[in-house]
């Protein structure tokens, strides 16, 4: 006769099956699994309207120099040129502050440190505006002056039903390079190529940026005044938000053919996927570093161009989204501005972060100069959609400006 193996006290007569724990288990686990769905959905914590101070540390977003913004209906915003000569007068020295301080990585030392004069607004926007308005009435140098400042505060809102600008053109132009006739044709180039083409323009004064640079002789090197460049651009992906691409043409350029639309010429993904360059060194002509074979034309966000010898910024595309707004905070960090061996300023950072980074590097791609970036003295002919003349000096650059406007004019002509 068979006695059961185990004590008077186990409910069972067999032995448990030697699975049967790991069943048990699973079971435990797949309910487990499903109070914290249910737990992540309901969210009974909300029952109790806790809330959180976090958002709180995060500001409305605001232009670089104020809290305060001014908007305009009109998609083509640029500070009003006939001012040039008054703020060349004027000088920087009296555009912006300067404040002496203690240096926050050597708090022996004393620094001083350049401040828009935004800084000094009267808190209340309605006490400022009717104090610049008295200002402006007793001095053309001070109604100069605080547009100058202001310009930092414009931002694009259209009017109801109006079609949003999908291309920005952005320019800085310097009132102590050019004249004001050069300086008013350099700006009406691209209105009359943005009123064409239903796009945007932004253009800003090289000089509002110094607070940036934080050194007003920088602005007298040609490298480091650069880097104002992408200083704009993050200022113009702010000024148009809903605007998909940016387009940064160096004040030293003209759009020579003003019916070619933009997003049909390059832009367009299958137009695109026919000009870049794939598996094309960096650095020029032997590189290690290029960029990729297989990468999608609709995956790109940077388009440039190179010369002989580097990339070039001179006048390249970014898309307006949070990869391409990204990569210009990458970018113009103060950690590459400072660093002191890029030769060629934020060329060499770009080329130094493309290198290093293969996400930006899977982004970007290189286009043939001719499409965006023609140059005066070897390539350029008629028909090219644009030019440039960044390395000219002096009266040389206001002669090439009449050139190209005469042959413009021309054109408009035909």
């Amino acid at each position: 006769m068979f006695k059961p193996k185990y004590s008077n006290k186990s409910k069972t007569i067999l032995p448990l099956p030697a699975t049967f724990n790991r069943i048990s288990h699973r079971r435990k686990l797949a309910i487990i699994i499903i109070f914290i769905i249910v737990i992540w959905f309901i969210n009974p914590l909300s029952l109790f309207n806790f809330k959180s101070n976090t958002l709180k540390l995060y500001p409305k977003a605001h232009p670089l120099t104020s809290n305060e913004i001014i908007e305009l209906s009109s998609q083509y915003l640029y500070p009003p040129i006939e001012d040039a000569p008054l703020l060349k007068q004027l000088t920087p020295t009296k555009l912006i502050k300067f404040v002496k301080g203690k240096d926050s990585n050597n708090p022996d030392q004393d620094r001083t440190k350049l401040i828009s004069l935004n800084a000094f607004d009267d808190p209340d926007p309605i006490k400022q505006k009717a104090k610049e308005e008295e200002e402006n009435k007793l001095s053309d140098l001070d109604k100069a002056k605080n547009h100058f400042k202001n310009q930092d505060k414009v931002r694009f809102k259209p009017k109801s039903g109006q079609v949003y600008p999908e291309v920005i053109i952005v320019t800085t132009v310097d009132f102590d390079k050019y004249s004001l006739d050069s300086l008013t044709k350099i700006v009406q180039n691209r209105v009359d190529y943005a009123y064409r083409q239903n796009y945007g323009i932004y253009v800003r004064w090289y000089q509002e940026f110094l607070p940036m640079l934080n050194n007003i002789e920088d602005l007298k090197d040609v490298e480091k005044i650069k880097w104002i460049r992408l200083y704009c651009i993050r200022a113009a992906m702010f000024a148009f938000p809903k605007a998909k691409w940016i387009w940064f043409l160096d004040q030293d350029g003209f759009i020579m053919d003003l019916n070619k639309n933009l997003e049909q010429y390059l832009l367009n993904a299958n137009t695109l996927d026919s000009i870049m360059l794939r598996e094309q060194p960096l650095i020029p002509p032997h590189g290690l570093i290029k960029t990729y074979k297989n990468v999608k034309s609709e995956a790109i966000k940077l388009i440039l161009t190179q010369s002989e010898q580097k990339l070039e910024t001179n006048s390249f595309l970014i898309k307006n989204d949070q990869v391409g707004k990204s990569i210009i905070e990458i970018w113009s960090d103060s950690l590459y501005f400072n660093y002191g061996s890029f030769p060629y300023g934020p060329d060499s950072a770009l080329t130094h972060i493309l290198q290093w980074h293969p996400f930006i590097l899977s982004k970007t791609t290189i286009v043939p100069a001719k499409q965006i970036n023609t140059s005066h003295k070897s390539k350029y002919e008629e028909g090219d959609f644009m030019v440039q003349w960044s390395d000219c000096n002096g009266i040389e650059c206001e002669k090439i400006v009449s050139i190209y406007q005469d042959n413009l004019d021309k054109l408009k002509d035909k």
